[in-house]
């Protein structure tokens, strides 16, 4: 079954994930993914080494970006109340795109998170696709404080106004809803919210590692991260499972959340759909400084000086 994995970390997502692009790139080529995403937090340090080992390999490489978001970036905001949207870039501008986004996020973080605004993926709507999904999402949040569908739905629509509706969407998580009721909240309320407003859904686990074996490397890193030891009882224990899945573990877990066959192979699909229209092409191994013309006065200054140096 191919599926396009849109929604991950590497290791420069600082100690919470783990392993390089490269490896990641190596995982997907074993998997026989054909499109594969790159959505760090808060930056897009690993694009270049992502892309390389993409192309390298034949698989067609999606870059992208995990950020807070805000409506207003200049009103206060509580950190517990800042949700994450996801972008992807469309193509080369959408790239050029996301290196504004987030030099700009990152003079705006607070308590070390990049946040951006609407105002600022406004700007760029054209070359960005952006989805909002579980917990840590801005809907998400907005949904497990049970807040009212009127608000949640004036929210999604001042987002698909801005950014264009054909390039918004909501994404359902995959993992097991038994081990985690909150994400069934979620995800049952986003297939709702999505029906009512005729947005497509994607799905995603949001891989953190490359195989099921690397967790408890992964929670090492929480540890490390959070300041504590691995005995410690209060560090992060996730129960999901964060690894690499292929395209059948995807749909196995969301049949197995009670989700129907047909509606799984959907989400599926949109998630490969959205993969088609992704085409970015960076321009390598070039000299890219603005071609600058000197002032004919200063032009000519310099080459008096430069003779009365020679002539020296």
């Amino acid at each position: 079954m191919q599926f396009t994995h849109l929604h991950w970390h590497s290791t420069f997502s600082f100690l919470e994930a783990i392993w390089t692009p490269k490896k990641i790139i190596q995982k997907a080529k074993e998997l026989n993914f054909e499109n594969i995403a790159l959505t760090d937090l808060g930056g897009i340090y690993g694009a270049i080494a992502f892309y390389d080992s993409a192309k390298e390999s034949g698989i067609n490489p999606i870059i992208g970006t995990e950020l807070g978001f805000v409506l207003d970036i200049n009103g206060y905001n509580k950190i517990e109340n800042i949700g994450n949207v996801c972008l992807l870039a469309k193509n080369e501008d959408g790239y050029k795109s996301l290196m504004k986004i987030v030099s700009h996020a990152n003079q705006e973080w607070i308590s070390g998170k990049a946040k951006c605004d609407i105002k600022m993926l406004e700007k760029f709507n054209q070359w960005l696709i952006a989805f909002m999904w579980g917990e840590e999402s801005w809907i998400g949040k907005m949904i497990f404080r049970s807040e009212a569908d009127e608000k949640i739905i004036e929210i999604i629509k001042m987002i698909q106004d801005k950014i264009w509706k054909e390039n918004v969407f909501l994404e359902l998580v995959a993992q097991s809803e038994l081990e985690n009721q909150n994400l069934k909240k979620i995800n049952n309320k986003i297939i709702e919210l999505a029906q009512q407003l005729e947005i497509k859904c994607i799905v995603n686990n949001i891989y953190q590692y490359i195989n099921q074996n690397d967790k408890e490397v992964w929670e090492m890193a929480l540890a490390i991260k959070d300041g504590n030891k691995i005995y410690d009882d209060h560090r992060r224990k996730p129960k999901e499972k964060y690894h690499l899945m292929s395209g059948q573990e995807i749909f196995d877990i969301m049949v197995d959340n009670w989700y129907s066959e047909e509606q799984t192979k959907n989400w599926i699909n949109n998630n490969n759909e959205i993969a088609k229209t992704i085409k970015i092409e960076i321009p390598m191994g070039q000299t890219l400084f603005p071609n600058y013309s000197t002032p004919p006065h200063i032009q000519e200054l310099y080459e008096k000086v430069k003779n009365n140096l020679i002539s020296e």
